[in-house]
């Protein structure tokens, strides 16, 4: 029992295939816009440290005190950043591993850093369009 293939078929596949195409090149387009990024690092919720990532810049290590002997090594380059070394009993966020792109962070709970990057151009809103 064979099935052959109609013209309205092939329109849906087209269609559909399309639709995929358009939906990855979006992706690709919002993973690769040119825009500042920065990262930052905050302590308790309060903003520490930040830096702009720009190419060609030279390696950047700092160390962010949490008192009582607690501290974190961050490590930033063009490419990634990465908390390098840390005291904490259970060293996840040295484990995590480097962050390359705008949203991702690595948080450091029992020392209550977080390092993130964010994009140069986005501003974060007080209130959020559904509370407004």
């Amino acid at each position: 029992m064979r099935m052959s293939m109609k013209i309205g078929d092939l329109v849906v596949y087209l269609f559909a295939a399309a639709l995929v195409a358009v939906g990855l090149l979006g992706m690709y387009a919002m993973g690769t816009q040119g825009g500042d990024k920065s990262v930052v690092v905050e302590l308790d919720g309060k903003e520490v440290y930040s830096c702009r990532i720009y190419k060609g810049m030279a390696p950047v290590e700092f160390r962010v005190d949490a008192g009582n002997g607690k501290y974190n090594v961050v490590s930033v380059t063009y490419e990634e950043v990465k908390i390098k070394e840390a005291n904490c009993p259970d060293q996840v966020c040295v484990k995590s591993g480097p962050i390359r792109h705008a949203g991702q962070a690595i948080v450091c709970l029992p020392h209550r850093v977080v390092v993130k990057i964010t994009a140069g151009h986005e501003e974060t809103p007080d209130v959020d369009d559904i509370a407004s």
